[in-house]
C-alpha cells in the first residue's frame, strides 16, 4: 500500500506494507507481512499488534516505533 495522503483503515497488510509511504494515515487492525514501512518517509501508521509481530517484520531504515500517544487516542478512536 503506498499512501500520499489518504486516510485508510484495514484488517491487516501483506508483505511490504506502507513501502514508500509518504503521507496520511493507516490504521490497521490486524497483522503485517514481512517488510513493513520500507521507505516509508512521511505519514502515519496505527497497529494493533495483538500478535506481537511486528517487531520482526518491520523495516527500520527510515522509521521509528513509538507507543500510542495520548494526543492520537481520539484520532484512532475516530478512524474506528
Amino acid at each position: 500500500m503506498r499512501n500520499s495522503g489518504a486516510i485508510a483503515v484495514v484488517e491487516g497488510v501483506g508483505d511490504h506494507g506502507c513501502e514508500y509511504m509518504t503521507g496520511g494515515v493507516v490504521l490497521i487492525l490486524g497483522n503485517v507481512g514481512r517488510n513493513f514501512a520500507a521507505g516509508m518517509s512521511g505519514g502515519v501508521a496505527y497497529i494493533w499488534d495483538h500478535n506481537r509481530a511486528l517487531d520482526k517484520n518491520f523495516n527500520p531504515d527510515m522509521t521509528d516505533l513509538e507507543t500510542l500517544e495520548t494526543s492520537d487516542n481520539q484520532l484512532v478512536k475516530h478512524l474506528i
